[in-house]
């Protein structure tokens, strides 16, 4: 972005100082904005891109986050397979706590079950 001093204030240089004074006073001028404007972008810039850090999630954060909850998921599978081998174990034991039941409430239950039995095998 070029800059330049307004026309005045060299008019009014080149009055005081004369035509080489003041043109060298005002290309050192006009260098020395240019210097502090590409300065000042440059400090902008890097204070832009450390607020930005600090504000958005960079690749490392979301695969930390996606490990994490990986293994969290990978937690609650095993805890569901736990169960549902608790659960199977429960039912075997419900159904063996009614077969007995039912088998010394009528004596003949058992009769009854041998001969089903005989006849599947």
């Amino acid at each position: 972005m070029p800059y330049s001093i307004p026309i005045k204030i060299y008019e009014q240089r080149e009055a005081k100082l004369g035509k080489e004074s003041a043109h060298t006073i005002i290309e050192a001028l006009e260098e020395s904005i240019l210097n502090s404007f590409e300065e000042g972008k440059a400090q902008l810039k890097v204070e832009v891109s450390e607020e930005l850090k600090k504000e958005l999630a960079t690749k490392y954060d979301l695969k930390l986050v996606d490990t994490e909850l990986r293994k969290g998921i990978d937690l609650v599978r095993m805890e569901i397979e736990l169960v549902r081998k608790d659960m199977r174990i429960m039912e075997i034991r419900i159904i063996a706590v009614i077969v007995i039941l039912f088998i010394l409430s009528n004596p003949n239950t058992l009769e009854f079950l041998s001969r089903i039995f005989g006849i599947i095998k």
